[in-house]
């Protein structure tokens, strides 16, 4: 149907002209679908809002249509780091964003996906800031955020021509509450919501705030960043409690067999594959406790890395082994992050030559030096062999000095580079 505004022919299903975002004036009433109120649904869901902090302020100052550039790359932006983690954007208010991690799709790890977004949307509005500098005076830009979870009910809302799908529910007006207290730059983390995601970010010391329309004081988090080496999520050691292990002893006393392969020499690969909740991370778990008490005081030398269903880099379980060797966090700045690899390289290396291209293909697997490796080799094909073989030496090196037991959790997820 031609839109009234710009005459751009619109499919009939649209609801705002794709092309001036002109309201349509809908199809045919006959062609209408109404939307019953069983169609609604209550579920768990996170909710985000984000808001730029000054926007009013700022507006004054600026052209409307600079406003609305500045909009357009900030919704742009939030946007992006929704749909990155599989959110929904509810909806847009002034310079404001609501987004929903749990509702119509849903994900074990929303909360997660939740933070994760957040901490993507701030990047995203620093590098914004720079790029805005000039025309904003000076001015930087900082969002705040706030985020709940909680019940809701989510479903489609208002009149059939005008319905929208949205979620309702307290974690939704206490995540805007939150976002209204938080500073320039903060993302407040309400207390439900920081006991789902604690395992795998680190946060500021608890606050206890009023918030309006609360009669109690609300305890919520400053988000800092996500932690590099995420604690399990499931199992008893997530919630600090412990229990003896009951109906695996066949499958301990195999894996404790090739542990003692491996001290004797032997490389031992092991896989431990089983439906979803039948106690995999346990059994590793318990896996390790044995081998600490087994084997207490023998040259074993422990790595761990974790696969995320968010989606994973390339190279990213080695990236990840490298990175817990070496100690090298995932916000190092990149000079720093050579500087450890460069170090690390040179206790295994047997030459200068052999050190600067160990330097270059790690540091593709760590995410440095892709464009190096790139001028070096050329062909991608080449680079990944490379790749490769550096990984293997020394992985080789190292397994010389003594027993190396590598543990890789959910490698169901891991990029095909990895595997």
């Amino acid at each position: 149907m031609p839109c009234a505004a710009c005459g751009y022919d619109a499919p009939a299903d649209f609801a705002f002209c794709p092309k001036c975002g002109q309201r349509l004036a809908g199809p045919p009433a006959a062609s209408r679908t109404t939307v019953r109120d069983d169609e609604a649904d209550r579920r768990p869901a996170t909710v985000l809002f984000a808001d730029l902090t000054g926007f009013t302020a700022l507006a004054e100052t600026l052209d409307p249509e600079d406003i609305r550039a500045l909009q357009t790359e900030l919704f742009d932006a939030m946007s992006s780091a929704v749909e990155r983690y599989d959110g929904f954007v509810e909806k847009y208010v002034g310079d404001a964003v609501m987004a929903v991690f749990g509702a119509p799709i849903a994900h074990d790890d929303d909360p997660e996906r939740a933070l994760h977004a957040a901490l993507r949307m701030h990047d995203a509005v620093a590098v914004l800031a720079g790029r805005w500098r000039a025309r904003l005076g000076g001015r930087t830009l900082a969002l705040h955020v706030g985020i709940d979870s909680g019940g809701v009910v989510a479903g489609q809302i208002g009149a059939a021509r005008d319905a929208a799908y949205a979620v309702t529910g307290d974690a939704v007006n206490a995540a805007s509450r939150l976002q209204n207290a938080a500073a320039a730059g903060q993302t407040l983390v309400a207390d439900t919501t920081f006991s789902l995601v604690r395992h795998a970010f680190e946060f500021d010391p608890p606050l206890s705030l009023t918030l309006k329309g609360k009669s109690q004081p609300v305890t919520a988090h400053g988000l800092r960043r996500a932690l590099d080496a995420p604690q399990p999520a499931r199992g008893l050691h997530a919630h600090g409690l412990a229990a003896p292990l009951i109906g695996r002893e066949p499958e301990l006393a195999a894996m404790l067999g090739d542990v003692e392969a491996m001290l004797a020499g032997q490389t031992c690969f092991v896989g431990v594959v089983a439906d979803a909740g039948t106690g995999k991370t346990r059994l590793v778990q318990a896996l390790l406790d044995a081998v600490g008490t087994a084997f207490q005081g023998t040259p074993l030398t422990l790595r761990r890395a974790a696969c995320s269903s968010l989606g994973e880099r390339a190279f990213a379980v080695p990236a990840a082994l490298l990175r817990d060797a070496y100690g090298i966090a995932s916000d190092d700045e990149p000079d720093t992050a050579r500087q450890k690899l460069a170090l690390a390289i040179g206790t295994f290396s047997a030459g200068d030559d052999e050190a600067r291209e160990l330097s270059v293909l790690l540091g593709v697997v760590l995410g440095l030096d892709a464009g190096a490796a790139a001028r070096h080799y050329l062909d991608p094909e080449q680079v990944k062999r490379r790749v490769f073989a550096a990984v293997q030496a020394i992985v080789e090196r190292r397994v010389q000095r003594g027993a190396l037991l590598l543990v890789v959790e959910d490698l169901h997820w891991a990029d095909s580079a990895s595997v």
